[in-house]
């Protein structure tokens, strides 16, 4: 990471927060739930809480560069955010026996990452950006080497008013324009996972949505050709779009995620 002078103005907004929940009875099960690129631990809030009252404990740690604004992202690489997760990883394991992660968007390639280095009960990626329908993301890498040159690039991006207030804030502060370092970092980052998909052991459950905007349904596919076993579970959802976790389909998806993570499980002691 390039430590750079911040502003003093500069503060991580709540729903950047990182949080953990616990369960009050005795529980060796947990989950490591990773958020996605320019995203937040919050975005993970309704379904690490419903994993929790059914008695996992879940941790959901913030990665670098996020929930601050994208000049803060943009001093960030792929180490930082592996190194991160490496890290809730290593405290959550310490605590619980049996740990599974969760990965969303680009926390599902670090997800895969980590998991070709421990070893997981479990993974679950909510659409895992192995493929981007943006054909511009190929040039992030190029794009980067000029970003102190090239005149500013808007998303399109414009607030929804449904959206909550903590959402908005998050979306003026990373969603308006493009961040070419950060970008090429995710492109790399993705570029390794697909070369090494042929490395993860644990089971692999996948979901979707044919309404994604971002990471196309046919990523199950790929996991179905490259993983050595295959995918273990999968669901294709059509109500929300990228926003998988937060979108219309939340409580089907917390659902399916929980009854999968729970299947062919050993008890409690």
């Amino acid at each position: 990471m390039k430590f750079t002078k911040k502003s003093n103005s500069i503060a991580t907004i709540p729903i950047g927060l990182p949080y953990e929940i616990h369960p009050s009875h005795r529980s060796s099960k947990a989950v490591l739930a990773l958020h996605g690129y320019t995203g937040a631990p919050g975005e993970l809030r309704f379904i690490a809480e419903h994993l929790g009252v059914a008695g996992f404990a879940v941790a959901v740690p913030r990665l670098p560069g996020a929930g601050t604004d994208l000049s803060d992202l943009s001093t960030t690489s792929r180490h930082d955010w592996m190194r991160r997760s490496y890290d809730a990883w290593l405290d959550l394991r310490s605590r619980y026996e049996r740990v599974s992660i969760l990965g969303y968007s680009m926390g599902g390639l670090l997800a895969l990452k980590l998991a070709m280095h421990v070893t997981p009960e479990k993974l679950v990626l909510l659409a895992p950006a192995l493929k981007i329908k943006q054909k511009t993301w190929g040039l992030m890498s190029i794009l980067s080497l000029f970003s102190s040159i090239l005149p500013e690039i808007r998303t399109g991006w414009e607030p929804n008013p449904e959206l909550s207030p903590q959402v908005l804030e998050l979306g003026r502060r990373y969603w308006v324009r493009r961040d070419f370092r950060s970008g090429a970092q995710l492109y790399k980052l993705r570029s390794e996972i697909r070369r090494n998909l042929k490395k993860i052991q644990t089971p692999v459950m996948a979901v979707v949505s044919e309404g994604d905007k971002s990471v196309p349904i046919t990523v199950l596919k790929l996991l179905k050709k490259k993983l050595p076993a295959g995918l273990d579970s999968s669901l294709t959802v059509s109500n929300c779009g990228h926003d998988l976790p937060q979108g219309a389909d939340k409580s089907l998806i917390a659902d399916a995620v929980l009854n999968w993570l729970k299947s062919a499980s050993l008890p409690d002691e």
